[in-house]
């Protein structure tokens, strides 16, 4: 399979640390969040080419990391240069999966989620869903936490039956069991022009979440329930809580 990082997004809600520097390359623990992204990678087998699509202000930030790196990691930059001409997370996506190929299957993650679980494991139930999709899920029981993120519904057999991103908090009913989608999916080959399939109806490319949601109403979606440590970078005191829990772990690539 091959591996498509997003990392084009602006980082606006973390003004003024991601200013002048992208979210992915933040300093977390001895090294960058990149880093430990890239650690939880290195365990899945099989990844034949990782590329990371960045924006064209930034692309010279991920330059100078690489050339300090020995990862072997595809640059993708995708043209846009503000918050107001970036191109969205699908098109980004999309954007990738016409470098790396629409022949294999793919694994898509956003560079702003840490995680302690094993994408190993992640990807063995994938495997097991084939043909459908996989997006891994975390339980919250926090409502506002849930509004931020796109809360599903699975049936006994881990099929996504519901999906909605960004939902106001009126919609949301068991706030008990709340599951929430994270940036971690897996793709099979045989699904992935359903993203331009999604584009062209007009759908909401700015967060993967808006794509889960139309997927599950035109395929099959299957989540798998995380355990362990997660955190989304995405405000100043989410990045400072990684910060603290991510300060005693080192990088091994």
């Amino acid at each position: 399979m091959n591996a498509i990082l997003l990392a084009a997004g602006y980082g606006t809600r973390l003004y003024p640390l991601t200013k002048d520097c992208p979210k992915a390359l933040l300093p977390l623990g001895n090294g960058v969040v990149l880093d430990f992204i890239l650690d939880a990678l290195t365990v899945v087998p099989g990844v034949s080419r990782v590329a990371l699509v960045t924006n064209h202000r930034f692309l010279g930030q991920f330059r100078a990391w690489q050339s300090h790196h020995p990862v072997k990691l595809e640059l993708i930059d995708d043209g846009s240069t503000t918050p107001e001409t970036r191109l969205g997370a699908i098109r980004d996506l999309r954007l990738g999966l016409e470098r790396v190929g629409l022949d294999r299957d793919v694994l898509v993650l956003g560079t702003d989620n840490l995680f302690t679980w094993s994408l190993a494991d992640f990807v063995a139930f994938a495997h097991t869903k084939r043909p459908a999709s996989t997006v891994a899920l975390r339980q919250t029981t926090s409502l506002e936490e849930a509004c931020r993120s796109a809360v599903v519904e699975v049936d006994a057999t881990a099929q996504l039956v519901s999906c909605v991103e960004k939902p106001h908090a009126s919609r949301i009913t068991h706030h008990a069991s709340l599951l929430v989608a994270l940036c971690v999916y897996d793709f099979p080959a045989s699904c992935l022009g359903r993203i331009d399939e999604f584009v062209r109806s007009g759908g909401n490319v700015d967060a993967p979440g808006y794509f889960i949601e139309w997927l599950v109403k035109h395929d099959r979606v299957s989540g798998f329930i995380t355990q362990g440590e997660w955190v989304d970078i995405g405000s100043q005191e989410a990045y400072h809580a990684a910060v603290t829990a991510w300060q005693n772990k080192g990088v091994t690539n």
